[in-house]
């Protein structure tokens, strides 16, 4: 892909390591050097990116499936694919390899908190005065790293170019990609290999030029472990019989103990009471366009419950007892999406709690918060309630958070008792449990890594 020339900060910028005028055994040194891992975290929204993980030629292309449905994809990348074009132009694009995240989250969800690692290679400062025969190594400093990460992500370019990539007919793409299964999306254009970033001096002036984009931030960064001890470890094994070492490289997926995800409803209904001083309450399902792609909106006119009384909002009550069968060591195969390639379906749950409030009152939820405080009086939907779904464990099914909360939904709704939701679950059997919710309610709170805080 063409890539537009960046301004280089002066205090982040890593030049790749340049070995034509050191000797062979100090560029063998210097190329053979070990990477060191960092532990990064990072907040961003997921509206605008294909989920986190890089898609490879699956990202800034058109696909199509075997009905010749045609997705444009141009110009949308993942996240991780951004991390990696930020890495180009702050370490190189050789110098850096075996990007991971502890969560990998969907499209359109997004991450108050996610986790994931780099390795990099140290960096070899040059100077006029230095000796290029005895060049001294010095790893990344963990906060240069993020604030030059940083850096360069708020300035890359919102859209990648296209214009390096040629269009492939049907035949010529069969036949380009023989190896990949039918459930896998073919690509409509060739990516060639990134190039290496173009550079340009660092002009204040330019950088002013440049739109800042701020949907991905690096928070912070710390030095991995070298190696952690390994909990399938047995010391009681004969030697020859150990097949697991007894300390093994810090992961970033593996060694998380805990994962919180938060799901966000904006709930409205019709009030048919004209004194209620909520005329025309279907509007309320178009209103509040500042939550567009961070709720999950969902507007039902009244209903009536059982008892015979009308019904307003979704039952919250009814919806924590619910969930209250799910917290625990589950087989949860129920809630589990289609495609999951996690081996056991086994998941426990530490804890599942539902909250209710205004949209607009106690400074909750809504944008203007503190004008709700100063100003009580302003005209509002009253039927606006947001509902917040927090739910905490170690691991997770794939989409089971979103699965789980349609459930829930439902239950709120009076489509479902909550003794329904513990049948569900003990039938191990998908097509029994409601569908999925959408994707843009739903937010990684965060991941925690024991005692290694970053």
């Amino acid at each position: 892909l063409e890539t537009t020339p960046m301004p280089q900060s002066p205090e982040y910028h890593q030049e790749p390591i340049d070995t034509t005028n050191m000797s062979h055994a100090t560029a063998t040194i210097a190329s053979s050097r070990s990477f060191a891992r960092y532990a990064l975290a990072v907040q961003y929204h997921g509206g605008a990116y294909l989920g986190f993980t890089y898609q490879g030629r699956g990202e800034n292309c058109i696909v199509y499936n075997k009905k010749s449905f045609q997705t444009d994809l141009r110009g949308v990348e993942s996240v991780e694919g951004r991390i990696r074009r930020a890495l180009d132009h702050l370490v190189g694009v050789d110098n850096y390899t075996n990007i991971k995240v502890s969560s990998r989250t969907d499209r359109g969800v997004h991450a108050w908190r996610n986790t994931f690692q780099v390795d990099i290679r140290p960096r070899i400062p040059r100077s006029k005065d230095e000796d290029v025969t005895n060049p001294t190594i010095t790893e990344w400093c963990p906060k240069n790293l993020v604030n030059g990460l940083n850096f360069y992500l708020s300035r890359l370019p919102s859209h990648l170019s296209t214009a390096t990539n040629t269009d492939c007919s049907e035949n010529e793409m069969d036949s380009n990609n023989k190896d990949l299964s039918d459930t896998q999306m073919q690509c409509l254009t060739e990516r060639p290999r990134r190039p290496q970033p173009q550079k340009s001096e660092y002009n204040s002036h330019h950088l002013h030029d440049i739109p800042l984009n701020n949907n991905i931030r690096i928070l912070s960064s710390a030095a991995a472990a070298k190696s952690v001890p390994n909990q399938k470890f047995d010391p009681n094994l004969p030697e020859d019989e150990i097949t697991n070492p007894k300390n093994m490289p810090w992961d970033v997926r593996f060694s998380a103990t805990g994962r919180t995800y938060a799901y966000r409803i904006l709930h409205s209904y019709d009030v048919s009471d004209s004194h209620s001083g909520d005329h025309n309450s279907s509007a309320c399902y178009y209103s509040q366009p500042f939550e567009n792609d961070r709720v999950w909106r969902i507007h039902e006119k009244e209903r009536k419950k059982r008892t015979g009384n009308i019904a307003k909002g979704l039952d919250i009550d009814a919806m924590n007892c619910a969930g209250q069968y799910l917290v625990g060591t589950h087989d949860f195969t129920s809630f589990r999406g289609k495609g999951c390639d996690r081996f056991s379906p086994i998941v426990t749950l530490d804890d599942l709690w539902i909250g209710q409030e205004s949209y607009h009152g106690n400074g909750c939820g809504g944008v203007l918060s503190g004008v709700w405080k100063r100003k009580p009086s302003l005209h509002t939907h009253k039927s606006l309630q947001l509902i917040t779904v927090v739910i905490t464990g170690k691991s997770f099914l794939y989409h089971q958070v979103r699965n789980i909360v349609a459930c829930l939904v439902d239950v709120g709704r009076g489509k479902l008792k909550p003794d329904d939701v513990k049948e569900i679950l003990k039938k191990r059997d998908r097509s029994c449990a409601p569908g999925m919710a959408p994707a843009q309610g739903l937010f990684l709170v965060d991941v925690e890594h024991g005692e290694f805080r970053f």
